[in-house]
């Protein structure tokens, strides 16, 4: 891939392969216990983490190398430039970009509050599609469900800065860094981290969830503990996208090329 080797087809080939190791690598071999990990590291517990869920980190790692490869090696082979990836052939229109990003930053805060609003219904004693009390109310977990519900929703809040002014100049609570400009990787790096992490469990848990609405295993009487993360894959993928459209947005001038 470094010295560009073959023709039109064996670019194909190099292309796909490095797509696919990078798909493998983030959504397929890691599973739900990465978000589980990472909602209880704010819970001061480290009593789950082993080397399975270290190695799945270095796997997330080595899958974000492989995508950030495979776009090197296009923008190589389009003639392109290498620091933005504009051509004169596929130059985007960020006033596009800014259009489609707010609708999907909409789109992921909605999904991001139904387990948020679950949790915290379970905290303030409501039995919010449970018939199970031990979860309801219980002063031993009061604590961590308003925490893991209050981690979507505050989530979800933040994200709408990706569409806001906050989202690009520090605002006056910041003390010492109010009204300077936010760096683009102080937002982008996280957000895609997250959406990452949101979109792996998606994955993993919404075909099992699926299978137990079909064979009757959800009911009314716990529905609260399931359904509420059939939203995290839609909420992974717009959150994925709404951060596209900021990187576009934001991006301004190359420094290397001069395209706008």
């Amino acid at each position: 891939m470094v010295m560009t080797w073959g023709s039109r087809f064996p670019r194909t080939i190099l292309l796909s392969f490095a797509w696919i190791m990078s798909v493998i690598l983030i959504f397929i071999v890691p599973d739900s216990r990465i978000v589980q990990n990472f909602a209880y590291l704010f819970l001061l517990h480290f009593d789950l983490l082993d080397w399975k869920v270290f190695n799945q980190v270095y796997c997330i790692v080595g899958g974000f190398i492989w995508g950030a490869t495979a776009i090197a090696y296009f923008r190589l082979t389009q003639d392109a430039c290498g620091n933005c990836g504009r051509n004169d052939a596929n130059e985007v229109s960020l006033v596009k970009g800014a259009k489609w990003g707010k609708w999907f930053t909409y789109m992921t805060v909605v999904m991001a509050l139904p387990y948020g609003i679950v949790r915290w219904a379970w905290a303030l004693g409501i039995p919010l599609g449970t018939t199970n009390l031990s979860m309801v109310g219980n002063e031993d977990i009061v604590l961590v469900e308003t925490i893991l519900g209050g981690l979507c929703i505050g989530g979800g809040i933040l994200t709408l800065g990706l569409i806001q002014r906050w989202g690009v100049i520090f605002p006056r609570w910041c003390l010492f860094l109010a009204g300077k400009q936010i760096p683009i990787w102080f937002v982008v790096v996280p957000a895609t981290l997250m959406s990452a992490i949101i979109t792996i469990t998606g994955i993993k848990l919404s075909p099992q969830i699926i299978y137990m609405i079909v064979n009757g295993s959800i009911t009314h009487e716990n529905w609260g503990q399931f359904v509420p993360f059939l939203f995290w894959l839609p909420w992974g993928i717009s959150l994925g996208i709404a951060i596209l459209a900021y990187y576009l947005k934001r991006r301004g001038r190359c420094k290397h090329c001069g395209k706008l």
